[in-house]
Protein backbone atom coordinates (compact mmCIF):
# COMPACT_ATOMS: atom_id res chain seq x y z
CA UNK A 1 0.00 0.00 0.00
CA UNK A 2 1.26 3.20 -0.60
CA UNK A 3 1.58 6.33 1.71
CA UNK A 4 -1.73 8.10 1.81
CA UNK A 5 -2.04 11.60 0.68
CA UNK A 6 -4.64 12.01 3.41
CA UNK A 7 -6.44 10.13 6.40
CA UNK A 8 -9.76 10.23 8.74
CA UNK A 9 -8.29 11.59 12.06
CA UNK A 10 -9.21 13.70 15.21
CA UNK A 11 -7.07 16.90 15.52
CA UNK A 12 -6.07 17.49 19.42
CA UNK A 13 -7.67 20.68 20.08
CA UNK A 14 -9.54 23.23 22.52
CA UNK A 15 -13.12 21.99 24.07
CA UNK A 16 -14.46 25.45 21.75
CA UNK A 17 -12.73 23.83 18.50
CA UNK A 18 -14.25 20.07 19.14
CA UNK A 19 -17.94 21.31 20.12
CA UNK A 20 -18.06 23.85 17.27
CA UNK A 21 -16.84 20.89 14.79
CA UNK A 22 -19.51 18.57 16.46
CA UNK A 23 -22.35 21.35 16.29
CA UNK A 24 -21.75 21.83 12.36
CA UNK A 25 -21.00 18.05 11.52
CA UNK A 26 -18.88 19.48 8.91
CA UNK A 27 -15.58 18.18 7.85
CA UNK A 28 -12.61 20.28 8.18
CA UNK A 29 -9.53 20.64 6.07
CA UNK A 30 -6.18 20.17 7.82
CA UNK A 31 -3.72 22.35 5.82
CA UNK A 32 0.16 23.31 6.32
CA UNK A 33 0.59 26.63 4.78
CA UNK A 34 4.12 28.23 4.79
CA UNK A 35 4.18 31.83 6.84
CA UNK A 36 5.83 34.69 5.36
CA UNK A 37 8.48 34.20 7.75
CA UNK A 38 9.26 30.48 6.09
CA UNK A 39 7.63 28.40 9.38
CA UNK A 40 4.48 25.98 7.97
CA UNK A 41 1.86 26.49 10.17
CA UNK A 42 -0.89 24.07 10.51
CA UNK A 43 -4.63 25.58 9.28
CA UNK A 44 -8.41 24.56 10.06
CA UNK A 45 -10.86 25.26 7.58
CA UNK A 46 -14.52 23.63 6.55
CA UNK A 47 -13.36 21.18 3.60
CA UNK A 48 -15.04 22.66 0.20
CA UNK A 49 -15.70 21.04 -3.14
CA UNK A 50 -12.38 22.11 -4.84
CA UNK A 51 -10.60 20.45 -1.55
CA UNK A 52 -12.24 17.00 -1.29
CA UNK A 53 -11.90 16.84 -5.20
CA UNK A 54 -8.66 17.84 -6.13
CA UNK A 55 -6.58 17.43 -2.51
CA UNK A 56 -3.08 19.34 -2.04
CA UNK A 57 -0.52 15.96 -0.68
CA UNK A 58 -0.24 16.38 2.84
CA UNK A 59 -4.07 17.08 3.12
CA UNK A 60 -6.07 15.85 5.98
CA UNK A 61 -9.44 16.20 6.89
CA UNK A 62 -11.61 15.26 9.65
CA UNK A 63 -14.76 12.80 9.40
CA UNK A 64 -14.79 10.80 12.60
CA UNK A 65 -13.35 7.59 13.87
CA UNK A 66 -16.02 5.66 12.62
CA UNK A 67 -15.17 6.54 8.92
CA UNK A 68 -11.43 5.95 9.76
CA UNK A 69 -11.88 2.68 11.03
CA UNK A 70 -14.43 1.59 8.10
CA UNK A 71 -11.57 2.84 5.38
CA UNK A 72 -8.98 1.02 7.66
CA UNK A 73 -11.11 -1.91 7.16
CA UNK A 74 -12.21 -2.87 4.02
CA UNK A 75 -8.56 -2.28 2.55
CA UNK A 76 -6.87 -4.43 5.14
CA UNK A 77 -9.73 -7.29 4.60
CA UNK A 78 -9.34 -6.76 0.70
CA UNK A 79 -5.54 -6.07 0.80
CA UNK A 80 -4.88 -9.41 3.07
CA UNK A 81 -7.34 -11.35 0.30
CA UNK A 82 -5.69 -10.23 -2.78
CA UNK A 83 -1.79 -10.17 -1.45
CA UNK A 84 -0.97 -13.08 -3.25
CA UNK A 85 -2.46 -11.87 -6.44
CA UNK A 86 0.35 -9.76 -8.20
CA UNK A 87 -2.22 -8.51 -10.64
CA UNK A 88 -4.51 -6.89 -8.14
CA UNK A 89 -3.59 -3.13 -6.10
CA UNK A 90 -5.20 -2.27 -3.18
CA UNK A 91 -5.01 1.67 -1.96
CA UNK A 92 -6.64 3.62 -0.22
CA UNK A 93 -6.80 7.37 0.50
CA UNK A 94 -3.88 7.87 -2.67
CA UNK A 95 -5.04 10.89 -4.98
CA UNK A 96 -5.91 9.42 -8.30
CA UNK A 97 -4.85 11.19 -11.42
CA UNK A 98 -7.62 10.56 -13.64
CA UNK A 99 -6.92 12.28 -16.63
CA UNK A 100 -6.73 14.99 -18.66
CA UNK A 101 -10.02 17.98 -17.37
CA UNK A 102 -10.81 14.84 -14.75
CA UNK A 103 -10.43 15.71 -10.76
CA UNK A 104 -7.88 14.12 -8.81
CA UNK A 105 -9.90 12.72 -6.16
CA UNK A 106 -8.70 10.48 -2.79
CA UNK A 107 -10.45 7.10 -3.41
CA UNK A 108 -11.60 5.48 0.19
CA UNK A 109 -10.76 2.21 -1.41
CA UNK A 110 -9.74 1.14 -4.83
CA UNK A 111 -9.24 -1.80 -6.20
CA UNK A 112 -6.95 -1.88 -9.36
CA UNK A 113 -6.15 -5.03 -11.95
CA UNK A 114 -3.74 -4.76 -14.52
CA UNK A 115 -1.85 -1.69 -13.88
CA UNK A 116 1.61 -1.78 -16.24
CA UNK A 117 3.92 -0.68 -13.27
CA UNK A 118 1.83 -1.44 -9.33
CA UNK A 119 5.32 -1.20 -8.07
CA UNK A 120 5.91 2.17 -9.09
CA UNK A 121 2.38 3.38 -7.40
CA UNK A 122 4.16 5.58 -4.75
CA UNK A 123 2.60 9.43 -4.11
CA UNK A 124 -0.86 9.08 -6.33
CA UNK A 125 -2.09 6.53 -9.05
CA UNK A 126 -1.66 7.47 -12.58
CA UNK A 127 -4.63 6.10 -14.78
CA UNK A 128 -3.03 7.26 -18.02
CA UNK A 129 0.64 5.90 -17.26
CA UNK A 130 -0.69 2.57 -15.53
CA UNK A 131 -3.05 1.83 -18.14
CA UNK A 132 -6.02 1.49 -16.58
CA UNK A 133 -8.55 2.90 -13.88
CA UNK A 134 -9.43 1.14 -10.73
CA UNK A 135 -12.12 -1.83 -11.52
CA UNK A 136 -13.95 -1.20 -8.13
CA UNK A 137 -14.00 2.15 -6.38
CA UNK A 138 -15.41 1.97 -2.89
CA UNK A 139 -16.76 5.50 -0.82
CA UNK A 140 -17.58 5.58 2.52
CA UNK A 141 -20.15 8.15 2.75
CA UNK A 142 -20.00 10.85 5.78
CA UNK A 143 -23.02 10.59 8.01
CA UNK A 144 -22.54 14.32 8.95
CA UNK A 145 -21.53 16.25 6.15
CA UNK A 146 -24.38 16.86 3.24
CA UNK A 147 -21.77 18.51 1.25
CA UNK A 148 -19.80 15.95 1.44
CA UNK A 149 -22.31 13.26 1.24
CA UNK A 150 -23.83 14.94 -2.16
CA UNK A 151 -20.58 15.15 -3.50
CA UNK A 152 -19.82 10.87 -2.76
CA UNK A 153 -23.62 10.45 -4.07
CA UNK A 154 -23.39 12.57 -6.93
CA UNK A 155 -20.41 14.36 -8.22
CA UNK A 156 -18.27 11.46 -7.96
CA UNK A 157 -21.07 9.02 -9.75
CA UNK A 158 -20.25 11.19 -12.68
CA UNK A 159 -17.01 11.33 -12.26
CA UNK A 160 -16.28 7.60 -11.99
CA UNK A 161 -18.32 7.27 -14.87
CA UNK A 162 -16.51 9.70 -17.18
CA UNK A 163 -13.14 7.88 -15.95
CA UNK A 164 -14.23 4.21 -16.93
CA UNK A 165 -14.20 2.74 -13.50
CA UNK A 166 -16.62 -0.36 -13.81
CA UNK A 167 -17.99 -0.61 -10.64
CA UNK A 168 -18.46 1.91 -7.63
CA UNK A 169 -19.73 0.81 -4.25
CA UNK A 170 -21.11 3.32 -1.33
CA UNK A 171 -20.86 2.47 2.03
CA UNK A 172 -23.39 4.54 4.13
CA UNK A 173 -22.77 4.69 8.26
CA UNK A 174 -25.00 4.91 10.84
CA UNK A 175 -26.14 8.22 11.88
CA UNK A 176 -27.21 6.97 15.03
CA UNK A 177 -26.74 4.04 17.05
CA UNK A 178 -29.67 1.78 16.10
CA UNK A 179 -29.71 2.89 12.33
CA UNK A 180 -28.04 -0.26 9.98
CA UNK A 181 -25.02 0.09 7.61
CA UNK A 182 -26.48 0.89 4.10
CA UNK A 183 -24.42 -0.31 0.80
CA UNK A 184 -25.25 0.63 -2.82
CA UNK A 185 -23.34 0.82 -6.06
CA UNK A 186 -23.34 1.25 -9.45
CA UNK A 187 -22.22 -0.90 -12.51
CA UNK A 188 -21.13 0.10 -16.09
CA UNK A 189 -23.43 -0.89 -18.59
CA UNK A 190 -22.30 -1.92 -22.03
CA UNK A 191 -23.04 1.92 -23.28
CA UNK A 192 -20.71 3.10 -20.58
CA UNK A 193 -23.45 4.67 -18.63
CA UNK A 194 -23.66 3.50 -14.77
CA UNK A 195 -26.68 1.79 -13.47
CA UNK A 196 -27.97 0.93 -10.33
CA UNK A 197 -26.65 -2.72 -8.71
CA UNK A 198 -29.32 -5.01 -7.81
CA UNK A 199 -29.15 -7.04 -4.70
CA UNK A 200 -29.90 -10.06 -4.71
CA UNK A 201 -32.35 -12.70 -3.27
CA UNK A 202 -30.24 -12.57 0.17
CA UNK A 203 -29.70 -8.70 -0.16
CA UNK A 204 -25.63 -8.89 -2.04
CA UNK A 205 -24.30 -7.24 -4.50
CA UNK A 206 -22.08 -8.79 -7.14
CA UNK A 207 -18.55 -7.00 -7.91
CA UNK A 208 -18.20 -8.57 -11.04
CA UNK A 209 -14.76 -7.29 -11.44
CA UNK A 210 -13.19 -8.75 -8.18
CA UNK A 211 -15.86 -11.88 -8.12
CA UNK A 212 -16.84 -10.80 -4.33
CA UNK A 213 -20.23 -10.42 -3.05
CA UNK A 214 -20.78 -7.33 -0.62
CA UNK A 215 -23.81 -7.30 1.81
CA UNK A 216 -24.29 -6.29 5.19
CA UNK A 217 -24.58 -8.55 8.44
CA UNK A 218 -28.09 -9.11 9.83
CA UNK A 219 -27.39 -6.86 12.67
CA UNK A 220 -26.31 -4.43 10.23
CA UNK A 221 -23.52 -3.21 11.83
CA UNK A 222 -20.82 -4.23 9.91
CA UNK A 223 -20.18 -5.47 5.99
CA UNK A 224 -19.65 -8.91 4.94
CA UNK A 225 -17.38 -9.98 2.02
CA UNK A 226 -17.59 -13.51 0.43
CA UNK A 227 -16.09 -14.65 -2.42
CA UNK A 228 -17.75 -15.69 -4.99
CA UNK A 229 -16.38 -18.81 -6.22
CA UNK A 230 -16.12 -20.66 -2.77
CA UNK A 231 -18.16 -18.83 -0.35
CA UNK A 232 -15.20 -17.91 1.96
CA UNK A 233 -15.98 -15.08 4.34
CA UNK A 234 -12.74 -12.14 4.16
CA UNK A 235 -13.02 -11.51 8.04
CA UNK A 236 -12.40 -8.71 9.48
CA UNK A 237 -8.88 -8.34 11.70
CA UNK A 238 -11.16 -9.19 14.45
CA UNK A 239 -12.48 -12.37 13.07
CA UNK A 240 -9.36 -13.26 11.77
CA UNK A 241 -7.57 -12.73 15.18
CA UNK A 242 -10.50 -15.12 16.38
CA UNK A 243 -10.10 -17.28 13.76
CA UNK A 244 -6.49 -17.64 14.64
CA UNK A 245 -6.81 -18.18 18.22
CA UNK A 246 -9.62 -21.09 17.26
CA UNK A 247 -6.58 -22.41 15.25
CA UNK A 248 -3.86 -22.24 17.54
CA UNK A 249 -6.34 -23.61 20.77
CA UNK A 250 -7.14 -26.67 18.52
CA UNK A 251 -3.66 -27.70 17.67
CA UNK A 252 -2.74 -27.20 20.82
CA UNK A 253 -5.34 -29.52 21.78
CA UNK A 254 -4.12 -32.22 18.88
CA UNK A 255 -0.77 -31.69 20.42
CA UNK A 256 -1.83 -32.67 23.87
CA UNK A 257 -3.98 -35.44 22.83
CA UNK A 258 -1.06 -36.50 20.43
CA UNK A 259 0.76 -36.14 23.28
CA UNK A 260 -1.41 -38.47 25.86
CA UNK A 261 -1.23 -41.00 23.20
CA UNK A 262 2.15 -41.33 22.54
CA UNK A 263 2.39 -41.74 26.55
CA UNK A 264 -0.07 -44.32 26.77
CA UNK A 265 1.43 -46.23 23.77
CA UNK A 266 5.16 -46.20 25.58
CA UNK A 267 3.28 -47.17 28.58
CA UNK A 268 0.87 -49.78 27.11
CA UNK A 269 5.07 -51.03 25.02
CA UNK A 270 6.02 -51.25 28.16
CA UNK A 271 3.89 -53.06 29.93
CA UNK A 272 3.32 -55.43 27.11
CA UNK A 273 7.14 -55.62 26.49
CA UNK A 274 7.34 -56.30 31.15
CA UNK A 275 4.78 -59.04 30.09
CA UNK A 276 6.20 -60.68 27.48
CA UNK A 277 9.54 -60.64 29.75
CA UNK A 278 7.55 -62.27 32.46
CA UNK A 279 6.20 -64.79 29.90
CA UNK A 280 9.74 -66.13 28.76
CA UNK A 281 11.01 -65.93 32.28
CA UNK A 282 8.38 -68.50 33.25
CA UNK A 283 8.46 -70.71 29.86
CA UNK A 284 12.33 -70.49 30.83
CA UNK A 285 11.94 -71.95 34.16
CA UNK A 286 9.29 -74.09 33.21
CA UNK A 287 11.51 -75.69 30.81
CA UNK A 288 14.84 -75.49 33.63
CA UNK A 289 12.29 -77.43 35.94
CA UNK A 290 10.87 -80.27 33.47
CA UNK A 291 15.16 -80.71 32.55
CA UNK A 292 15.28 -81.08 36.62
CA UNK A 293 13.01 -83.60 36.80
CA UNK A 294 14.28 -85.30 33.87
CA UNK A 295 17.81 -85.36 35.74
CA UNK A 296 15.95 -87.21 38.85
CA UNK A 297 14.25 -89.67 36.86
CA UNK A 298 17.53 -90.93 35.50
CA UNK A 299 19.92 -90.88 38.19
CA UNK A 300 16.80 -93.30 40.00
Amino acid sequence: MTEPTRRALHREGGPAARESREETGRAMLLRYVERPDGRMELTETPLTREDYLNPQFGDKWVQGRKHGEAIFDLAGRLGHWFHSRADFLILFDVQHLLGPGLPKPCPDVSVIRGARNPERVDGSYDVVKQGVPPCLIIEVISPKDRRVREIDEHDKVEIYQRTGVPEYLLLELQRKPSDRLRIFGYRLDPAGKYQRMAADEHGRLLSETTGLWFSISPQGDRVVIRDVATGALLPTFEEEGQERKRAEDQAAQEAEARQAAEARAATEAEIRQAAEARAAAAEAELIRLRAEMERLRGGR
